[in-house]
């Protein structure tokens, strides 16, 4: 939304940053607004590398599969494909703690409300349905864990495929786009 706003009206963009009604942003009138559900508009073999910072937990699996398949077709011989996404076993794993603790409980002292907080929150921070206003019409279609995710990329051929560490790639100059330390795949084509 923040980028169709700076991209196709980027004075009324100005403006509201000016106003301090949003903050600074990377996008500006050569922003380029694509449907990623679609084919890429690149030629074969034409990319160096694809960087996607919370992206592919936006779309249906089908969708991300396809678009995974596009990376492939785009990227150079040699390109690199990274990935950050959110990390489900990180959350589902505090939610069986969480379990865990209260069973290790007497009936009597268990209490269900922390278990009850922790997947509400996925529901409603973590924005699984369209709340306009809360989530800016971003919702999450899938929650990756890292095999899910090294599948989705060996199926679509990248070789050399592994869980990276934030900051850490074959991309040069990650760092300037990297901003979340969650989930990281990075995979080569070969």
């Amino acid at each position: 939304m923040r980028a169709k706003l700076a991209s196709r009206l980027s004075p009324i963009d100005s403006l509201l940053t000016k106003l301090r009604i949003f903050p600074p942003t990377e996008f500006n009138r050569k922003t380029r607004i694509l449907d990623l559900r679609k084919r890429l508009p690149f030629d074969d073999n034409s990319v160096d590398a694809i960087y996607a910072g919370e992206l592919w937990e936006h779309f249906e699996i089908g969708d991300a599969r396809r678009l995974t398949h596009e990376c492939y077709r785009v990227l150079k011989t040699g390109g690199v494909l990274r990935v950050c996404v959110p990390d489900g076993v990180e959350f589902w794993r505090t939610y069986l703690e969480k379990f865990d603790l209260e069973m290790g409980k007497s009936r009597q002292m268990r209490d269900s409300t922390e278990l009850a907080n922790h997947v509400g929150m996925y529901f409603r921070d973590i924005c699984t349905r369209r709340i306009w206003f809360g989530s800016l019409g971003h919702v999450h279609k899938w929650q990756y864990d890292e095999l899910q995710l090294i599948d989705l990329f060996e199926s679509a051929g990248f070789s050399s495929v592994g869980r990276r560490r934030f900051h850490e790639s074959q991309i040069e100059d990650v760092a300037s786009v990297e901003r979340s330390d969650f989930l990281i795949v990075e995979g080569l084509k070969q």
